[in-house]
């Protein structure tokens, strides 16, 4: 019941933001399924006080792993690596010692127009495998003149089962002017691959005892 609530809550939210947000830098879907390797697209839709932008950088959260970018034919791709702590398991049975901290794309074949159009950028990795978590994807335009800092975060944690949490997330989204993009993990449905082994289902505990024997 508690899954299905928190479900019901993310969709609501995302639902209510996305109208809000549309002028900010946003995740075309804000929700993912948790422990699924999910592909992202960020869609920056336009520039800084009528500048076209020329680079846009994403700072990856610490909770994903597995991260790759996507090809893009337009603009050049940097990215700045960060070496962890304890090795984690890759594919095929490597051990992955670094993974990717931040993305950027550069010197395009010409720069997004400050308005009017938009433009989306493609990563991958891999979400934490606990639903109800608002994992925060900081990015930074960087424009022809100026540039436009989508790093703010909440003054507090913000926490899916909190019965305020759609209106603390509604005001942080509307009453800040460069809001973080984020994304609500929830429970996947099944595994992400077939040979993937369902987890087991926890058992209820009973709502009353048994009567005694009379």
């Amino acid at each position: 019941m508690k899954k299905l609530f928190l479900a019901t809550v993310a969709a609501g939210v995302c639902g209510l933001i996305a109208t809000s947000a549309s002028a900010h830098n946003v995740l075309t879907s804000m929700e993912g399924y948790a422990g699924y390797v999910t592909d992202f697209e960020m869609r920056v839709t336009h520039g800084c006080k009528g500048s076209p932008v020329k680079e846009v950088k994403i700072r990856i959260p610490a909770e994903l792993s597995r991260v790759s970018v996507g090809a893009n034919r337009d603009w050049k791709v940097e990215t700045k690596m960060r070496k962890l702590d304890k090795p984690i398991p890759g594919e095929g049975g490597n051990m992955i010692t670094e993974v990717i901290e931040e993305i950027t794309w550069k010197d395009p074949k010409s720069p997004i127009p400050a308005g009017g159009v938009f433009e989306g950028f493609k990563f991958r990795g891999a979400l934490p495998k606990e639903d109800g978590k608002i994992i925060f994807f900081r990015t930074i335009n960087i424009c022809e003149q100026g540039d436009d800092k989508y790093v703010d975060m909440p003054k507090e944690e913000l926490k899916l089962n909190d019965p305020d949490f759609k209106k603390k997330l509604w005001t942080f989204m509307t009453a800040t002017a460069t809001p973080s993009p984020f994304l609500i993990t929830v429970k996947a449905p099944k595994p992400q691959y077939p040979w993937e082994p369902m987890e087991p289902a926890k058992a209820e505990a009973p709502t009353q005892q048994k009567a005694a024997a009379k």
